[in-house]
């Protein structure tokens, strides 16, 4: 049944769920769908959109391609809700998100990293942040056991339904590079990892953080001297208009990773420069569209279990895949949810 709303609903409105901002995202991917929704009235919610959805474990892709393609009740979208997470949401985590949905409309957003705050049990050294703040990157060894990346591994191969020991089954036309899957038991687990949260957690300065439901990809080795190695052309996933706030991505290698093997690749230190380089530019420059390899770009390599961070001032990319199996990677994010976003985008 399609719904007809108006964006009169305001964020504290709820339905069954009891979940603050949730009608009211409900009603404005409907108007948007519907061409009737003023995107500048709402720009200062993105942030509280995505944080909603992130902690309710759902993460934004399948929620809004649900709304998109069946255009729900409220009813019917919080029912599709329970079934996509296995059951009701916990009390607990309803508080926690409401919590969060009244924080993020009464107080101003706060400047990250928070300096000089203590974090228990930290697992990054004073070397790994001396490194962090040189370079802009830094990986965590072992973040996940070697056991857990197998079976997320696995997990990908099967939902993609390839083989990983016979090569002619990998380039299915339908697989490019980003994997769809979501809701599964190991990457749930992984992105519960506590040594990844707590290396964000230094990071960030604070322990106020929330977890993405994000993709995994499955980087495919060249083919016939075609590259199909997905995305390796450098870029930010960023608005570059300045100043750039802090922010911080996260992939961890599900497998073995060589610096042939379409690696994570990133400029180090770019994020002390970008301000700099962006200014040189003459305003009709486009400086995602600029020679960005000639920056100088470093291939960062792992083993299955090690996990990356990186500042998102740096471009950054995977690279082709010269070698003979598959990177597959799985992308973990943690963030406070009021992090600044730049209202414009560049």
């Amino acid at each position: 049944m399609t719904a007809k709303p108006e964006l009169g609903i305001s964020s504290m409105e709820t339905g069954e769920l009891g979940v603050l901002h949730l009608r009211r995202y409900w009603c404005k991917r409907l108007l948007e769908v519907g061409g009737r929704l003023d995107q500048d009235s709402v720009r200062d919610e993105y942030g509280l959109d995505f944080t909603l959805m992130q902690g309710l474990g759902l993460g934004i892709v399948e929620p809004a391609e649900y709304l998109f393609q069946q255009r729900p009740t409220y009813a019917e979208f919080e029912q599709w809700i329970v079934q996509k997470l296995g059951g009701v949401p916990e009390r607990t985590l309803v508080e926690r998100l409401n919590k969060m949905v009244r924080h993020y409309l009464e107080q101003p957003h706060r400047t990250y990293p928070v300096e000089g705050t203590d974090i228990h049990e930290p697992v990054l050294s004073a070397a790994d942040l001396a490194f962090w703040q040189e370079n802009g990157y830094v990986v965590l060894r072992n973040a996940v056991s070697v056991e857990d990346c197998r079976e997320a591994e696995a997990a990908i191969w099967d939902f993609l339904g390839m083989d990983p020991q016979n090569p002619e089954t990998w380039y299915d036309e339908t697989h490019t590079f980003w994997v769809p899957l979501f809701q599964h038991p190991v990457l749930n687990k992984n992105r519960a990892s506590q040594r990844i949260r707590k290396a964000f957690e230094q990071l960030w300065g604070t322990d106020d953080l929330w977890t993405t439901v994000d993709r995994s990809s499955l980087n495919r080795p060249e083919r016939g001297g075609i590259d199909i190695s997905g995305p390796s052309r450098l870029h930010w996933d960023v608005s570059l208009a300045l100043p750039i706030p802090f922010g911080i991505h996260g992939l961890l290698y599900l497998s073995d990773t060589s610096a042939e093997q379409g690696a994570f690749r990133c400029v180090p230190g770019f994020h002390r420069r970008i301000d700099q380089w962006l200014g040189k530019l003459a305003p009709e420059q486009n400086p995602r569209e600029q020679d960005l390899e000639s920056l100088g770009p470093e291939p960062v390599t792992g083993s299955a279990g090690d996990f990356v961070l990186w500042r998102h001032a740096l471009p950054h990319g995977s690279g082709r895949n010269l070698a003979h199996y598959p990177r597959v990677v799985q992308y973990i994010t943690v963030f406070p949810h009021d992090y600044g976003i730049h209202p414009v985008w560049k």
